[in-house]
């Protein structure tokens, strides 16, 4: 009988009558690494991922709201909330057409908050503490869960997005329309449908309701990425461009027509200067409040870049609101860093997704860097004028100063915020106070944004001291005023004292000797 052998071959085991017995081993599989299995989060993760950033938001957001007195701005709002109806229309149709969603919607809000400074700023936060759970949504899209997560807690831990979520005015509720545009943008593109298309066109008609001039520079934005898309993926993408053509045009049309209205009232922002060469290494300090955080994200995110739809959309919301700002400036002097706060949503998404790229512990080191570096800002902008006016120490001053008989003035002539120092008076002067003779009529009533006062001065009448409130230091206490009243203040008055403060000047004026006799 022949002797036999046994082999494997091909994993099968095979004889043979010469060969010597041996086993030929079955190659192990390679598992490829999208194939391994992975770990499934628990819910008790799943909840602190989201949660986390929208925690630390909130905390930031909520740390000493009200610490910093009412800006200009945030006045305005406080103003115009207290309006009636009609007078509201009538001053939007004058004035303040592009914030008069804005304000009807803090009216209808204030009815039953108040108009506390709290009160008047907790939308803001709440806007805040929804884009950060937007923002993790976004850094998921570019990289998972944890670029998602360090997404969140960078756009938290940033002081420019606590500094406006402590802001009565509409910019953080522009940024979480903005985010919340873009993350519509990219799953419409990814997959067209009605519902898709709806819940884009309605983010961005919120942005245009929001801020029209933000909503307009995310658009340009949102059309280049959508144009760069259609070159590279071709006649696949037309159904795609086409939804969101049509998803656009309700917003987009919003956004035009406001920013139509606001145009015939551009007088409003004659005070903005071009933006010269030597003032574009600003930006970043400008727009994240501290130029070392600036730099770190807007480097971030340069670096985050890719050809992806994902990133392809994230950063043309970046990026474009400021080229196209900065280009516009060129033509006409348009350039302030608020009208481009939609941009750092996307800018914070994209430079958690550079971050992680070079591993997890340098991410934690890098977002543990941003928030040192931003330490010193957070305690600013939390001090009595960190707002850039330091409004309520009005009372400190003339409360305990004045004396009956003394009558208050207001430079109404002013090119870049006029009504200011009255709406300092009225909100942070408690009566009894020193009366506002000139006045005839109250700010924003009958369509004027100031108030009317009585010509040249003729209701002033012989006190021997008037206070005279402004936003400026000027060596002339009565300069940015009416002639007829300028020369009669000139003529009868002299400086007696003057306190100076972060966009507040108190000066005292005593009726000169001559005239008193």
């Amino acid at each position: 009988m022949a002797q036999s052998s046994r082999t494997v071959r091909g994993g099968e085991l095979a004889t043979s009558d010469d060969a010597p017995t041996r086993v030929i081993p079955r190659p192990r599989r390679r598992i490829p690494v999208t194939a391994r299995p992975t770990a499934v989060p628990s819910p008790r993760a799943d909840v602190l991922f989201w949660m986390l950033p929208a925690l630390v938001a909130a905390a930031l957001g909520g740390w000493r709201l009200t610490a910093a007195a009412l800006w200009a701005d945030e006045l305005a709002t406080w103003g115009a909330v207290r309006l009636s109806w009609e007078q509201l229309w009538r001053l939007s149709a004058a004035v303040d057409a592009v914030l008069t969603p804005y304000y009807a919607m803090m009216k209808l809000y204030t009815a039953v908050a108040g108009t506390s400074t709290a009160a008047l700023r907790l939308p803001a936060l709440a806007a805040t503490v929804a884009t950060s759970l937007v923002v993790t949504a976004l850094g998921r899209r570019l990289g998972g869960r944890d670029t998602g997560l360090a997404a969140g807690l960078l756009f938290a831990v940033v002081p420019v997005t606590s500094r406006y979520a402590q802001e009565a005015r509409p910019y953080a509720l522009a940024m979480f329309a903005a985010a919340l545009a873009v993350l519509c943008l990219i799953r419409l593109l990814d997959d067209p449908g009605p519902g898709r298309a709806a819940a884009y066109s309605s983010a961005l008609a919120l942005a245009a309701l929001s801020h029209p001039l933000s909503a307009l520079l995310l658009l340009a934005g949102h059309a280049l990425a959508v144009a760069l898309r259609q070159v590279r993926v071709g006649a696949a993408a037309w159904y795609g461009t086409a939804a969101w053509i049509i998803a656009a045009v309700p917003g987009g049309a919003a956004a035009l027509i406001l920013v139509g209205l606001g145009y015939r009232s551009r007088g409003q922002i004659g005070w903005i200067e071009h933006l010269t060469l030597s003032g574009f290494d600003a930006v970043p300090d400008g727009l994240f409040l501290t130029g070392a955080v600036g730099g770190i994200v807007i480097g971030l995110a340069v670096l985050a870049v890719r050809r992806t739809d994902e990133h392809v959309c994230v950063a043309a919301a970046a990026f474009t609101p400021l080229l196209v700002l900065l280009a516009a400036d060129q033509v006409m002097p348009i350039w302030v860093t608020r009208y481009v706060l939609v941009a750092v949503p996307a800018l914070a998404a994209l430079a958690a997704a550079a971050m992680l790229r070079f591993g997890r512990t340098q991410a934690v080191v890098a977002l543990a860097l941003t928030v040192a570096l931003g330490v010193s800002t957070h305690l600013r902008i939390r001090e009595p004028d960190g707002h850039g006016e330091d409004s309520a120490r009005i009372a400190s001053v003339i409360g305990p100063r004045w004396r009956p008989g003394d009558v208050v003035v207001f430079a109404d002539s002013h090119r870049s915020i006029p009504w200011a120092a009255r709406d300092i008076y009225q909100r942070y002067l408690p009566a009894p106070r020193p009366p506002d003779v000139l006045r005839v009529s109250a700010q924003r009533t009958d369509g004027r944004f100031l108030a009317t006062e009585c010509p040249a001065a003729s209701c002033l009448g012989n006190p021997p001291r008037v206070w005279v409130i402004r936003v400026d230091k000027p060596s002339d206490p009565f300069q940015d005023m009416a002639a007829g009243k300028r020369q009669l203040l000139r003529e009868h008055y002299q400086t007696a004292q003057r306190w100076t403060y972060a966009l507040l000047t108190i000066i005292l004026v005593e009726r000169k000797p001559s005239a008193a006799g």
